[in-house]
């Protein structure tokens, strides 16, 4: 899996879990675990596509010199 590949997977991911906390704090409430675990997860999502993207982006900057 590449990394173009892997971004697109996590931005997946990302999306269904925002619609899984916003569905889970509409029914549960903002403090239930549930809606807490789904905004940690969420939490892990995110900042792994901070870490590809960045990844992706040292890689043009390396081989465009």
């Amino acid at each position: 899996m590449n990394i173009d590949e892997r971004d697109i997977l996590l931005l997946n991911c990302i999306d269904r879990m925002k619609r899984k906390m916003v569905e889970s704090a509409k029914y549960t409430g903002l403090q239930s675990d549930e809606t807490i675990k789904c905004s940690q997860y969420l939490d892990i999502l995110i900042n792994q596509h901070i870490k590809y993207s960045t990844c992706k982006d040292i890689n043009t900057l390396i081989n465009a010199s």
